[in-house]
C-alpha cells in the first residue's frame, strides 16, 4: 500500500502550509477536491492550533497535514540584537512607531511547547510534519501510536537519512527555491543549496522514503515535472508528490493537475 492510498488522497499533491497564513478553508477545501491539505500552527498556541484542527474537520471528512516547527531554542545575543535595533531605528522613525527595547523569540518550538504536543496527540490529525528538524523519539512513539502519518522537512541527503532513522513515513524535499525559511536543521551547517528538482531525484534515489518535493511548483508544468522524477512505476511508494505553497485566497479553487 503507497503513503497516497494509506491516506485516502486520490491526487499526488500537498497543498503546503503556511504559518499565520494557510486557513482550515484551504485546507478542507484541497482535501476534498483529492489533494492533501494543510495547516501551519507554529505561529499559534495549543488552543488556537486546535481550534484550526477541529475548524478543518468541521469541513472535511478526509486527510490533512498540520505542520509545527521543531527549531532549537535561539540563545540570545543581546550586543547582536541592539546593533539590529539600532540599524533598523530609522525605519520605526519613518513609520513613527516605537521600536522594542529588547527582541524576543517570535515562535514558540514545538520542542518546547508541552501543551501543543498533548494537544495534537489526543487530536490524532491524520498527518503530522515537522519543519526546522525532528522531535524526539519519545514523541514520534506517541504520535505513531495515535495512527499519525509523520512527515519531515529535508533540505539535503544526511537530513532526508536522519528523518529516515527517526522512523518519519515520508520526506519533504525542500528545494532552494522555497525561499529564506527552509527547513534546515541547523542553520549554521554547509548549504549544498540544491534546487527542488535536483534534491527531489537524489532523495528518490538516496533517502529509502515516499519523496514530496517542494519548492517553486507553480503550476501543471511544475507538478509534472515532479512527477517524472520518479525512480519507479507511477504506483511506487516513492513517487514524489509535489508540495505547493498557497495563500488564503481562491480557497475553493482545486489544486492545478500536470
Amino acid at each position: 500500500m503507497t503513503l497516497l492510498d494509506r491516506l485516502g488522497v486520490q491526487l499526488p499533491i500537498v497543498q503546503a502550509p503556511m504559518a499565520g497564513v494557510s486557513t482550515p478553508e484551504l485546507a478542507a477545501a484541497v482535501s476534498n477536491a483529492g489533494g492533501l491539505g494543510s495547516i501551519g500552527v507554529g505561529a499559534t498556541d495549543a488552543a488556537g492550533a486546535q481550534k484550526m484542527v477541529q475548524d478543518v474537520r468541521a469541513r472535511t471528512s478526509r486527510a490533512f497535514n498540520v505542520n509545527v516547527f521543531t527549531h532549537a531554542k535561539p540563545t540570545p545575543d543581546l550586543s547582536r540584537e541592539a546593533a539590529w535595533l539600532q540599524a533598523m531605528k530609522p525605519l520605526f522613525q519613518e513609520f513613527r512607531a516605537t521600536p522594542p527595547a529588547v527582541l524576543a523569540t517570535i515562535y514558540e518550538s514545538f520542542l518546547d511547547d508541552h501543551a501543543m504536543s498533548a494537544m495534537l496527540v489526543a487530536a490524532a490529525p491524520p498527518v503530522v510534519s515537522f519543519h526546522f528538524g525532528l522531535p524526539p523519539r519519545e514523541q514520534i512513539i506517541t504520535f505513531k501510536a495515535a495512527g499519525c502519518v509523520l512527515l519531515a522537512t529535508a533540505t539535503c541527503l544526511a537530513e532526508a537519512e536522519a528523518a529516515r532513522i527517526a522512523g518519519m513515513d515520508a520526506v519533504i524535499a525542500q528545494g532552494w527555491e522555497a525561499g529564506g525559511h527552509r527547513g534546515m536543521f541547523d542553520p549554521r551547517a554547509p548549504d549544498d543549496q540544491l534546487g527542488a528538482m535536483s534534491l527531489t531525484r537524489l532523495l528518490v534515489v538516496r533517502s529509502g522514503l515516499p519523496v514530496i518535493a517542494a519548492g517553486g511548483i507553480m503550476d501543471g508544468h511544475g507538478v509534472r515535472a515532479a512527477l517524472n522524477l520518479a525512480l519507479s512505476p507511477p504506483n511506487s511508494e516513492r513517487r514524489p508528490s509535489p508540495a505547493r505553497k498557497a495563500a488564503p485566497t481562491r480557497s475553493t479553487a482545486p489544486p492545478s493537475r500536470a
